[in-house]
Formats: C-alpha cells, sequence, structure tokens
C-alpha cells in the first residue's frame, strides 16, 4: 500500500505541473490549452536530446538539458501564441476560435515530434531504477523522489512569484480586469508573455519527470490530458497550491482505486486490467468534487482574494 501512495503522489506531482501551465493559459487569456499533450512530450525530447549532445557529468547534464529545454519550451510557445493566438485576442475573435486554433496547433506539433524523434520509446538513463529504502521498507527510485521534492518547490516558488512580486501581482489584476489593470499601468502583452513563458517553463519541467520516471513517447502527454484537465478544474482556477492539492488528490485515487478493484477481479478471475481504466477514476473523481466543491478543493482562489 505504502507503494500506492508513492505512486499516487509522483503521478499527482506530474500532473499539477501540467496543470499549472493550463491554469495560467486559462486565466490569462480565457481558454483551455488543449496543445499541453504535445508541448509536454516536446519538452521531454527537447531534453533528451540536449542531454545525447551533452558528455556525462554525473547527472548535471540533465539538469542543463532540463534549463535548456524549459527555455527552449518557453519560447517556441511564446512564438506559437504570438503567432496564431495574439491576431485573435487583437481582433476580439469568439473564444470557439482560440479553441479551434488550439486543436489545430495540438496536431501539428505531434506531427512535428513523431517526423523528427519517430514513434520509438527514449530513456534518459536507461535501466537505471534502483530504489531507496524508505520509511516503512517503502522503495522509492531517485527519480520518483526528484518528481515529489521538484514539484513542490515550483509550486512554492510560483505561489510567491505570484503574490510577492509586482509582475505576479500584474498578473492577478489582469486576471481580475484586464480593463482595469491596464489603466493602472500593466501592460496586457507583458502579462501575456510571462503567462506563457511560465506555462511552457512547466509543462516542460513536467515532461522530462514523466519521461525520467516512466520513458518519453510521443504520446505520453495524451496519456494524463485528462488528468491534467481534472486537475485544473477540481484545483480550483487560480489555486496554485491547490492545484497541486488536486494533482495528488487525482494520482491518490486513481492508484488507490485500480489497486482497489483489481484484487476482487483478481479472486473472481475476471481477465480486465484495471490500470487501463484509471481515466474512468479521473472522471468519478471529477464529477464528485465539482458537486460538492464546485469552488475547488482548495478554498480562495486568487480571483477570490
Amino acid at each position: 500500500m505504502g507503494g500506492w501512495i508513492v505512486s499516487g503522489l509522483v503521478y499527482g506531482s506530474i500532473v499539477a505541473l501540467g496543470a499549472l501551465g493550463c491554469s495560467y493559459v486559462l486565466l490569462i487569456q480565457r481558454y483551455f490549452n488543449f496543445t499541453v499533450a504535445p508541448w509536454l512530450a516536446l519538452g521531454a525530447y527537447f531534453a533528451w536530446t540536449m542531454k545525447q549532445i551533452l558528455p556525462q557529468w554525473g547527472g548535471v547534464e540533465l539538469v542543463i538539458a532540463a534549463i535548456v529545454s524549459m527555455v527552449a519550451l518557453g519560447i517556441a510557445m511564446t512564438a506559437a501564441d504570438k503567432a496564431l493566438f495574439k491576431p485573435l485576442r487583437d481582433r476580439g475573435a469568439p473564444f470557439m476560435f482560440f479553441y479551434l486554433t488550439s486543436f489545430g496547433l495540438l496536431f501539428a506539433v505531434r506531427s512535428i515530434i513523431w517526423l523528427i524523434w519517430g514513434p520509438q520509446p527514449k530513456y534518459y538513463y536507461p535501466g537505471a531504477s534502483v530504489g531507496i529504502k524508505g520509511p516503512w521498507g517503502i522503495m522509492v527510485t531517485p527519480a520518483e523522489l526528484l518528481t515529489l521534492i521538484v514539484a513542490v518547490v515550483v509550486v512554492v516558488a510560483l505561489y510567491f512569484f505570484q503574490y510577492r512580486t509586482k509582475l505576479g501581482r500584474g498578473m492577478l489584476a489582469t486576471a481580475q480586469n484586464p480593463m482595469l489593470a491596464s489603466v493602472c499601468g500593466v501592460e496586457p502583452e507583458t502579462v501575456h508573455t510571462t503567462t506563457t513563458m511560465i506555462a511552457g517553463f512547466v509543462t516542460a519541467l513536467a515532461g522530462i519527470l514523466y519521461g525520467l520516471t516512466i520513458q518519453i513517447r510521443p504520446l505520453m502527454g495524451w496519456f494524463i490530458l485528462l488528468g491534467i484537465f481534472v486537475c485544473v478544474v477540481c484545483g480550483g482556477e487560480g489555486a496554485i497550491l491547490g492545484t497541486l492539492a488536486a494533482g495528488y488528490l487525482v494520482g491518490i485515487a486513481e492508484e488507490f482505486g485500480s489497486n482497489l478493484i483489481q484484487i476482487p477481479l483478481n479472486f473472481w478471475g475476471v481477465p480486465v486490467e484495471m490500470s487501463a481504466y484509471k481515466v474512468a477514476l479521473s472522471c468519478a473523481l471529477f464529477l464528485v468534487v465539482i458537486y460538492f466543491r464546485p469552488q475547488g478543493v482548495w478554498k480562495g482562489t486568487f480571483l477570490e482574494r
């Protein structure tokens, strides 16, 4: 059972990081960024490619590759925003146009990934899965431990950036009232650029950690897209800490639910692998949270402050 908790928290950490990127875009630009799935995979491939170029320095090469990947994906997402979404904002286009453009970009980025890197899975460190024995005999791999620590550090850093910096408060003001924020001296386009860059940073990081704990595949982002969506909605609009809490909730619910249901299925000899149906558990969690707490699991988003 301890392994279930670790797996759930690790998966939830990755989902939460991906959800943070979507949450920022949703708050400022008011549309759900479906392109997060291929962007996440692209960030993982960027880091993998950079790691192949760098010499082996005992893990330092992956840190450098991750930083380069985060910056590169932030630039790529910002360029896509300027080229595709800024003209829509300038013309006051209906939000349906944003969603259609997002879907088109989704398939374009996915095709680029398949074209450059192919369908074969890739690994940062093939065969590196030695576990560390933790409390109560729970085994944790270095990649899992790194994922848990990085997720918490990033969420705390974003929280302080949001509420303790001038630019972060400008983003809050733009999310609450764009026109009033502009009158008060907040440059809307600067906010949009910053939002997209941050979304690129955390999305790339989510992809890198996901690839580090499992493997890098072209469709890796699709496997957690629904979990990201559930995390964004259940975490509460704009609640950074709530997004992490919702990520943990999604991860634990999927892991415990699938394993607990699998036990009686195995006992009765039913040939069903519940791990393939974890998505259904996310949907069930989504419905429960929306019914009992439509404002999200974390009380007080920054839009309510």
